[in-house]
């Protein structure tokens, strides 16, 4: 099932149509559906070759993609040729292939033939700059060590920075997309099981049960299940020795968001912490946040906050809680974590509330326009979700509530109390006032509500928007 990716998919034939040679960085998280990507553009290419790396020995890694261009050129000699090295290999194919033919040269999972050879992006560099270039080659190369894409692929020190003609960073899926893999279940369900897969396509795929709680069950707490030693394989594929950087997640997924908090809590001082920090914000895993009215390169009180959804639930529950897994003693624990899901959702639904507002107003429906998304908070006073118009100088305050009951008037006013203690624009900004409630609101609410001007959405209005 291929769903979404219209962006990705036009940029990639806008790039096709143009009759030069192309070079396309595509990377992502594991999962995310890169492969899924690369395949559904080239299922129409007359003359295209897909080559999907693994950790094997170089010598097998050329044999496995002299397999694929054999397939699609039928190059008898090519399979005759034992190639020791890149080096010849694309020696080989610079003296075969033709230059005046678009090709699509795909090679998936780069990384692994970075592994096995610190020297191949050098030598995919001299290849491209003396013969690819030259071509009408459009080669495709991907990978899911974020990091390593990075390093060895898009930063200024790699021998290939300058010679991509674009990149693809392919993210999760947001809830309006991730819903047509869940089309089975309920609004409320699916934003919980967003809260737990974060809208990776290859966790969305997995969910074939009837509820939230089987399929933590099964697929999460479970020694079998896919999930349960995801985190871990995940990690250990990016970083060499990740236990400091488990110990980070951990301590920010269980409430110690503030660097001095981490810092105490995995017992490494404030200035190597920031070093593994920005390592971990660099490669998407965590997002370093500051109120959105302050400027994120003086505010020095920012906290950190887990990106990816499964990882941030994986860190609060299945983590704590793997001796009690491997000893299958899940059954109190399955009771626990449904308690606490409400908690751990309502961090889900104000992401989520943002990309509920931000398509009503796509569609014009409110009462103005924003630029800029966020939250807010001083001390002991937060509001979840403030979107700002630096021109027009309209900003917009929005409390979100996932709980079984029904909002009343004290959330509305409360919101309205906090509102003036956001400094911004104060005497010229025109404000508007959001309230989503999963349960909906009292009847007193609704008329308070309809008196201020303030507008209110549940969980009905959002399954108009997300289908």
């Amino acid at each position: 099932m291929f769903i979404n990716r219209k962006h990705e998919l036009s940029h990639l034939e806008d790039e096709y149509s143009k009759d030069t040679a192309k070079f396309v960085v595509i990377y992502g998280r594991r999962r995310i559906g890169k492969t899924a990507l690369i395949e559904e553009f080239g299922k129409n290419k007359p003359d295209f070759i897909y080559y999907l790396a693994d950790q094997q020995n170089e010598v097998l890694q050329i044999e496995s993609f002299k397999q694929q261009i054999y397939a699609q050129t039928h190059d008898d000699l090519l399979l005759k040729i034992p190639f020791g090295n890149w080096d010849q290999f694309f020696s080989y194919l610079s003296k075969t292939l033709p230059t005046d033919k678009r090709i699509v040269l795909a090679i998936d999972e780069i990384t692994y033939l970075i592994k096995s050879n610190p020297a191949f992006p050098s030598i995919l560099q001299k290849y491209w700059d003396t013969f690819f270039s030259k071509t009408q080659i459009f080669l495709i190369v991907s990978g899911s060590l974020v990091g390593m894409m990075l390093r060895e692929i898009l930063n200024y020190d790699s021998p290939l920075y300058g010679r991509r003609t674009s990149q693809i960073h392919l993210k999760p899926f947001d809830l309006k997309h991730a819903s047509m893999f869940l089309e089975k279940f309920k609004t409320e369900d699916r934003i919980m099981l967003h809260s737990i897969t974060g809208g990776v396509a290859k966790y969305l795929l997995l969910v074939e049960e009837k509820n939230v709680r089987e399929f933590i069950q099964k697929k999460i707490i479970e020694k079998e299940g896919f999930f349960y030693q995801e985190t871990i394989f995940l990690l250990s594929q990016e970083f060499k020795n990740p236990n400091v950087y488990l110990s980070i997640l951990k301590a920010i997924a269980l409430g110690h968001t503030k660097l001095s908090e981490i810092s105490n809590f995995v017992g490494i001082d404030g200035k190597k912490i920031t070093r593994y920090l920005d390592v971990l914000q660099e490669i998407g895993l965590i997002i370093r946040q500051v109120p959105i009215t302050e400027d994120p390169n003086r505010f020095r009180k920012g906290i950190y906050h887990i990106q990816d959804n499964f990882l941030r639930f994986w860190f609060r529950f299945v983590m704590p809680n793997r001796s009690r897994i491997e000893l299958r003693d899940t059954e109190n624990l399955l009771d626990s974590i449904m308690d606490s899901m409400p908690d751990h959702v309502s961090s889900t639904f104000e992401d989520i509330s943002s990309e509920f507002l931000a398509g009503l107003e796509s569609k014009n429906r409110l009462p103005a326009r924003f630029s800029q998304w966020g939250k807010w908070w001083h001390k002991e006073n937060e509001i979840d979700v403030v979107a700002l118009n630096k021109d027009t100088h309209d900003i917009l305050f929005c409390e979100c509530k996932w709980r079984n009951r029904k909002a009343g008037v004290d959330i509305i006013q409360q919101l309205l109390d906090k509102a003036p203690l956001v400094k911004w624009f104060n005497a010229e900004r025109k404000e508007h006032f959001v309230v989503i409630s999963k349960a909906g609101f009292t009847k007193k609410a609704l008329e308070f509500a309809d008196q201020h001007g303030v507008l209110l959405f549940d969980l009905k209005d959002m399954d108009e928007y997300f289908g």
